[in-house]
């Protein structure tokens, strides 16, 4: 469901009409804001929109200029005499919701991408749009909106604006009808100016009531609310000139990968998982095929020679570039499943613990007068897989116990109260040696090279993937095992010596 606002006059003058009929171009049959974000949210399988406008601005907003015996516009309008009005509306059909809910501006001009990272966000949190410029103020820490403003709320230490753009999820409907209801009660009491931007007034009756709401960047996208012919103008040209596509696929690629992977996988995975796309692809699909490369990998191992050797380290390195691009591709492409994350970390550990057993069996059936022969090497490959097996087990059970840690109530203000109620938290002084060593590990974050030498030294899956094709291409199964136990231990004493230096510092 979608509540659409379309109560802002052209130019904000009294008499004019509504902004949300201000043409997305100059040429004939073009269509106006509204009939184009109406378009867009249909797209998106948001069928159901309610548009709200004041009574003398009715007549101008249902018109639609549709050929003779095409089907009626796709919206429901609602006339509202105020911004009371809107609210009371927005609180029933909140109450009503039973998916989530986008309110926004009707003369919101924005990019198809925008939308739909907002409306078909996989995760179920409420999410509204900050950026730059002008509008309500916002203040976002922690990727979460903390404070938001109107014409009587005010914003300490604010960090964005609020773009128009407000996504409720089903959960929080309840919370969302509240707050409507008393921001129309406040409204109406005496010497109160909430002003009229009734998607800003919701953002702060969810934040003030304690309701979570993400953050969510427009990063390189555009959006911007037109109330004149000009910024009209301005807001089309300005989506237009982005590629969507390809940000798209930037947005597609992990921004905080290890070393390996950021600079000999990302710089150019993204190209495949377009291909993948335009080959209809699943990411399934792609996982299974990167277990299958990995598997033919395993086998060039096990043939015991160099050639075998060089191809076995090529065709892991293919496995992993893969692996990197089943991800990409469903975020690219929006498929995400519960089967595919289990399939992508079942087969993570099955590639590598294939090509340990390959490595293994090579060693033995290679001629004793060959570089690759290194003899019985089962023992070294047995402890390197229960050497990464004990390190999945703690990775995973710090991010259970992470999960676990119970979240602080949230911090609520009534909505009658300008402030915020905002006070900087004085500095936190870590205790003891431990403190200071986490508080010398997070200025090391803002060095670029420590940043990634902290990075490498965990040995992460993609520089594992390139030791073991290094070594073997140039050595043979005991050197790799040799260096994946002992960079491995180095690894895994950095892991729980910081973890537990975090864990006794707080």
């Amino acid at each position: 469901m979608a509540v659409v606002l379309a109560t802002e006059r052209v130019g904000g003058e009294a008499e004019a009409g509504p902004s949300t009929v201000l043409p997305y171009g100059d040429s004939s049959g073009t269509p106006t804001l509204l009939q184009r974000l109406i378009d867009q949210l249909v797209s998106l399988n948001v069928p159901d929109v309610h548009v709200v406008t004041r009574p003398d601005l009715a007549p101008q907003v249902r018109k639609r200029d549709c050929p003779e015996g095409a089907p009626e516009p796709g919206f429901t309008v609602v006339e509202s005499d105020d911004v009371a009005g809107d609210l009371r509306e927005v609180a029933r059909l909140a109450r009503a919701a039973k998916a989530p809910l986008v309110i926004l501006h009707g003369d919101l001009v924005a990019g198809d991408e925008l939308l739909t990272r907002l409306v078909s966000d996989a995760k179920t949190t409420t999410a509204a749009v900050a950026a730059e410029g002008t509008g309500p103020q916002v203040r976002v820490r922690g990727g979460r909106v903390e404070s938001a403003g109107s014409d009587h709320h005010v914003v300490t230490a604010p960090t964005g604006v609020f773009l128009g753009l407000l996504r409720v999820a089903a959960a929080d409907a309840r919370a969302l009808a509240g707050a409507a209801d008393r921001l129309a009660a406040l409204a109406g009491t005496p010497g109160t100016a909430l002003g009229g931007d009734v998607p800003g007034l919701l953002l702060v009756g969810l934040a003030r009531a304690g309701v979570q709401v993400a953050a969510r960047d427009r990063e390189v996208l555009a959006g911007a609310r037109a109330r004149t012919p000009a910024e009209a103008a301005a807001a089309r040209a300005a989506v237009e000139a982005v590629d969507e596509d390809r940000a798209r696929l930037a947005a597609a690629v992990k921004g905080n990968d290890g070393f390996f992977t950021t600079y000999a996988v990302s710089t150019y995975s993204w190209r495949i998982a377009r291909l993948a796309a335009r080959l209809r692809l699943t990411p399934n699909m792609v996982t299974s095929i990167s277990m299958g490369v990995a598997v033919l990998a395993a086998v060039w191992f096990a043939d015991g020679t160099r050639v075998g050797m060089l191809l076995g380290a090529l065709l892991l390195y293919v496995a992993f570039v893969l692996d990197c691009v089943d991800g990409q591709l469903a975020r690219y492409t929006r498929q995400f499943s519960t089967l595919g994350a289990w399939l992508d970390a079942t087969f993570d550990r099955a590639k590598e613990y294939v090509v340990y057993a390959g490595l293994a069996v090579g060693s033995t059936a290679a001629a004793t007068t060959s570089s690759v022969h290194a003899g019985d090497v089962w023992p070294l490959a047995v402890a390197a897989l229960a050497l990464q097996t004990c390190r999945h087990m703690i990775d995973f059970a710090f991010g259970a116990s992470k999960r676990r840690i119970v979240a602080p109530l949230p911090q609520t203000r009534p909505l009658d109260e300008p402030g915020d109620g905002f006070e900087p938290a004085p500095p936190r002084r870590r205790r003891g040696p431990a403190g200071v060593v986490v508080a010398l590990s997070n200025r090391t974050e803002k060095i670029h090279a420590l940043r990634w030498a902290k990075k490498i030294i965990i040995l992460p899956i993609g520089e594992r993937f390139a030791l073991i094709s290094i070594t073997a291409a140039l050595f043979n199964a005991k050197v790799t095992f040799i260096a994946l136990l002992g960079w491995g231990g180095l690894a895994a004493a950095y892991t729980l010596t910081g973890r537990l230096l975090r864990s006794l510092g707080r």
